[in-house]
């Protein structure tokens, strides 16, 4: 690839790269070698931890029952003892049974939670129950080997977890700090000197603050400038003063015109550089906002809410979350144009700090369904600002790559925020996330504030940015008119779009926490479950846009990921189980890898008519909309199905609903087509 760089660019792209290399092979040997420390010692921490706590329990139940001794009630004839076991070992998992043993070792009371004919499997802790100095029993409580290696294993999961997840972050947040302060400034330098060298003194776009050598070439070319005009103002005054020696300094003013080039030009200076500085701002938002996505439904359902059953109260939040964002996108886009990119962006991550931060000090149901919507009004802001970023710094030339660090940054975060959201949630609870991610929004805030500039190029400026993806209000009555008599275009839209991001907040967002936490599974393995789409997503989006592109697929493949999501899903009609919520998931993933890209090119195909009169982007603002309006649907019919079916049946619903409206679609779809084809060809004849 370097050999197609420009020349200058070669001069400092492989150090550079060299030295991001270095960096990134530093990180991930000192992250590994930390990991399989701790790796090596979950077994030898987590064993005493586990002997504590049952020492500890032990300790305060025979406590207990030495008090009831000590006023004269035989060990034999306690009463309610195994009932109160039983509540014990229901609060505290870890314990497998408790029992009171007489000093023989005849068992007089117990309780368990598993299978103690193999006493071997257990770790028993015995305590002596003294009455007046003298031992009348004996209290045991037991841990499942089986249990500690289970926690040893989950451990060790979160381990690896940490260390992708930590990875991944390391490297966004190298790529921006090595943009800004070492590949910015060189390209800058190398890219004046390349024009000074080439006589080229024109006066461009200033070096940001900071960089004393680009700022020290810029000077040049400005007093360059400056001489040239002075030159200028002398030979003018001797035309008039002097014709003679005017006449003869005219071919020295010829010949310094004809090689070296003067004045000013609007040309940008670090377009493709700037876009790095969005990503990590991108990261960042997205990053906040789904740190609560594997517990979320599971944290509203606990909050009292009068008159809501629990599939409703842990649908309600997530639909207040998304319509926030379907109903402010329309909108944003053409707000961020006029406020301008980086006083937008700080709106939205001072409103999305807000409304975490409300969820997390407020522990009331009423406040959590309004602090949601209050939070996507803020991701829908922030979201518009750094696409717009994106077109303003970009041209038709390198758009599609400028799009696809933006877009790669989101899914980078769809994979690590669930997990360490999920791993935090076991460890310190629910509102402590909420704080942590309102902490990250504030930081984003002040990170755009220093690093995104007050305005932005005004002849990109200028053009309606990402707010081609959502300029509702464009949209005009006889547009939407028009659109819906295009059989294709509401066959894309409803029964392709919108069941994606139905099924996509529907099950991965709102039924995947619920039916793991039912199943007994903690937060973070439902973290670890949910970064199985982002993986899929991230590794198989760009092979499926390939394909489609190469074999012009757009629409089989569309129809193909609806398909796949279905048959994914419906498996759990043999019964609920971890593996086959991950299935879904992972079929889920790469169902919307497969379409969701080739969903927007079938958009511009089929509205090509409508398009010439109003735009691809009202067309296309339309068709994201109901793509939201989908999505906010989703955790609403889902709580539903929920609250009357249960979990299990609403996943068997989601996935006959998404095979049904795919085969649908490849119906209306493929008849639309061919009638619109006889059209055609009737017109033409």
């Amino acid at each position: 690839m370097s050999s197609h760089r420009p020349p200058a660019e070669r001069l400092y792209a492989r150090p550079v790269r060299q030295l991001f290399v270095f960096v990134l092979a530093l990180l991930v040997l000192v992250q590994t070698a930390l990991s399989l420390y701790a790796w090596s010692l979950s077994e030898q921490r987590l064993l005493p931890e586990l002997g504590r706590k049952a020492h500890t329990t032990g300790v305060e139940l025979s406590t207990q029952i030495v008090r009831a001794l000590g006023y004269g009630i035989p060990l034999q004839r306690l009463e309610g003892v195994p009932e109160y076991f039983a509540e014990v070992l229901k609060e505290n998992r870890d314990l497998a049974y408790l029992r009171v043993t007489d000093r023989a070792g005849a068992v007089l009371y117990g309780s368990t939670t598993a299978d103690t004919t193999a006493p071997e499997r257990f770790l028993d802790t015995a305590l002596p129950l003294q009455l007046q100095g003298k031992t009348v029993g004996h209290l045991h409580v037991g841990v499942d080997h089986r249990y500690l290696a289970a926690r040893i294993r989950e451990l060790r999961y979160d381990i690896g977890i940490v260390l992708i997840t930590s990875l991944l972050i390391a490297f966004e947040i190298l790529w921006f700090i090595v943009t800004l302060n070492f590949t910015a400034p060189m390209r800058h330098i190398v890219t004046m000197m390349a024009h000074i060298a080439a006589g080229d003194f024109r006066q461009r776009p200033p070096p940001p603050p900071g960089a004393p050598i680009a700022g020290h070439l810029h000077g040049l070319a400005e007093n360059a400038n400056r001489s040239y005009d002075a030159v200028l103002r002398d030979a003018e005054a001797q035309r008039r003063l002097a014709p003679l020696a005017a006449a003869q300094a005219e071919p020295v003013l010829r010949r310094l015109k004809s090689l070296y080039t003067f004045g000013s030009t609007s040309e940008g200076d670090l377009v493709a550089h700037r876009v790095v500085l969005v990503r990590v701002l991108s990261f960042l938002f997205m990053f906040a906002e789904m740190l609560s996505r594997s517990f979320l439904p599971v944290y509203a359902a606990s909050l009292p809410a009068p008159g809501l059953d629990s599939g409703m109260r842990a649908s309600l939040p997530i639909t207040a979350f998304l319509l926030g964002v379907a109903l402010t996108m329309p909108f944003a886009g053409a707000w961020s144009d006029r406020l301008g990119r980086r006083s937008s962006y700080i709106a939205g991550a001072l409103t999305v700090m807000a409304g975490l931060a409300v969820t997390g000090l407020v522990p009331d149901y009423l406040a959590l369904v309004v602090a949601r919507a209050v939070t996507g009004a803020g991701y829908a802001v922030m979201f518009m600002a750094c696409q717009g970023y994106v077109f303003d710094h970009t041209d038709s030339s390198n758009r599609g790559k400028g799009m696809a660090l933006f877009v790669g940054a989101i899914m980078v975060a769809e994979i690590c925020s669930p997990a360490v959201g999920g791993i935090l949630a076991d460890r310190v609870g629910y509102r402590m996330v909420f704080l942590l991610g309102a902490m990250v929004a504030l930081g984003a805030a002040a990170l755009a504030a220093v690093v995104l500039r007050a305005t932005q190029n005004p002849e990109r400026a200028a053009a309606p940015a990402g707010n081609s993806a959502a300029p509702l209000p464009g949209a005009s009555f006889a547009l939407v008119s028009r659109l819906a008599r295009n059989r294709r275009f509401v066959a894309l839209s409803f029964l392709s779009g919108m069941p994606a991001k139905f099924l996509y907040s529907g099950f991965l967002i709102f039924l995947v926490p619920v039916l793991l936490s039912t199943l007994g599974h903690s937060k973070s393995e439902i973290g670890r479950y949910t970064m199985l789409y982002g993986l899929s997503s991230l590794a198989l989006a760009p092979v499926f846009a390939h394909l489609a592109d190469r074999y012009n697929a757009y629409a089989r493949l569309v129809a193909a990921g609806g398909v796949l999501t279905g048959l994914g899903l419906l498996p759990v009609y043999f019964g609920a189980s971890g593996d086959f919520v991950m299935l879904g998931i992972a079929a889920l993933g790469v169902g919307q890898s497969m379409s969701i890209s080739a969903q927007l090119v079938l958009v511009a195909r089929v509205t090509r008519e409508e398009a010439r009169d109003a735009g691809t982007g009202p067309i296309v603002g339309l068709f994201r909309l109901l793509e939201r309006l989908g999505a906010a649907a989703g955790p609403l019919v889902t709580g539903m199905l929920v609250a009357r079916y249960g979990a299990p049946q609403a996943m068997l619903a989601l996935g006959a609903f998404a095979l049904l409206s795919s085969l649908a679609f490849v119906l209306v779809f493929m008849a639309a087509t061919r009638v619109d084809a006889a059209n055609a060809e009737g017109a033409a004849a």
